[in-house]
């Protein structure tokens, strides 16, 4: 079902003031590693899911922008990021959106995952020194429907095999890339989104 005028309008204005947020406070530390995601490619996405999935979460959630428009479009919408300060942001925006969105601070990587770098899981930027959030958000990853991350360049293996052991067996991972796109992948099958 395509999104309603006012619906688009609202995500353009929380776009800006994203934006704006960025410019602000570039200088500030809990910024230095914020990088924002290509916003109109997460929306397609969500629209193409939107009567298929119910429960979404996006891992280093940043701004908490992709999270707010899935529960503004309707879906469980949680978001974990181990900035603090981004957290308090990402809660005055959805509150701003009235979005029912909750936001996690902590590692989106579970506390059971041991990485295993005889596959490619290596850390390069994650950080890795904070408890998941899982907890704060009484779920687990393998409770959701639909995940979203932006990776670091390095880490999009790790990043699957995270689902790939900790998701749950219907569970998507959506992928962001700067270069490629967005990729979707279930159960190790994945599957390109143009853009």
């Amino acid at each position: 079902m395509p999104l309603d005028a006012r619906l688009k309008s609202e995500f353009a204005s929380l776009w800006r003031d994203a934006a704006e947020l960025w410019d602000r406070h570039e200088a500030d530390a809990a910024f230095e590693g914020y990088v924002g995601s290509d916003f109109t490619a997460a929306l397609a996405v969500l629209e193409s899911y939107q009567d298929r999935a119910a429960t979404f979460l996006e891992w280093g959630s940043g701004l908490g922008v992709v999270t707010i428009m899935a529960a503004r479009m309707g879906f469980e919408a949680c978001g974990i990021e181990v900035e603090p300060e981004l957290v308090e942001w990402s809660e005055w925006l959805a509150d701003k959106y009235q979005a029912d969105a909750r936001f996690a601070c902590g590692s989106f990587i579970p506390d059971d995952f041991t990485p295993d770098p005889r596959v490619g899981d290596e850390f390069f930027r994650t950080a890795t020194d904070s408890p998941a959030g899982y907890d704060q958000l009484d779920r687990e990853l393998a409770d959701f429907d639909l995940v979203y991350a932006y990776p670091w360049p390095d880490e999009h293996r790790l990043f699957g095999s995270i689902m790939r052991r900790r998701g749950g067996r219907r569970s998507v991972l959506i992928r962001y890339d700067n270069r490629e796109g967005i990729t979707v992948r279930r159960c190790g099958m994945a599957k390109r989104r143009q853009r």
